[in-house]
């Protein structure tokens, strides 16, 4: 976080403004020109988390696109999210299974289930 963002509070609308712009950025790394060109974009879901009581967050699942990225892949996510002004250095890229989806998807610390899922952000194609 840069130093004028210490006294500034996190608004769900500034955290999804954040997320956006990391999945701008990790879009361009991995699809070049045609994230912007032909809005190609990484499949994902993003939950938000947190809130009064506890720190503002998100929790996604990413699809990693190509299999020649899979190695790379981890690294490529830390180095866009800390291009972020909210990059917060705590952060775990690891392949998916059930029991994150379960995780990430649970009831609590969300105030409201339902709206807890961004689907501004999320790209999850038919």
């Amino acid at each position: 976080m840069t130093s004028d963002l210490a006294s500034v509070r996190l608004t769900p609308e500034t955290a999804s403004r954040n997320v956006r712009h990391f999945l701008n950025i990790l879009n361009k790394r991995v699809y070049g020109s045609a994230a912007q060109r032909y809005g190609k974009r990484i499949r994902v879901l993003a939950v938000a988390e947190g809130g009064a009581s506890k720190r503002l967050h998100y929790h996604l699942m990413l699809d990693c696109p190509r299999v020649d990225l899979v190695d790379e892949f981890p690294m490529i996510v830390k180095d866009a999210w800390a291009k972020t002004d909210w990059g917060y250095h705590q952060i775990d890229v690891r392949p998916c299974d059930s029991g994150w989806l379960t995780y990430m998807t649970k009831f609590r610390d969300k105030p409201d289930f339902a709206s807890s899922f961004d689907w501004e952000v999320s790209h999850i194609p038919d």
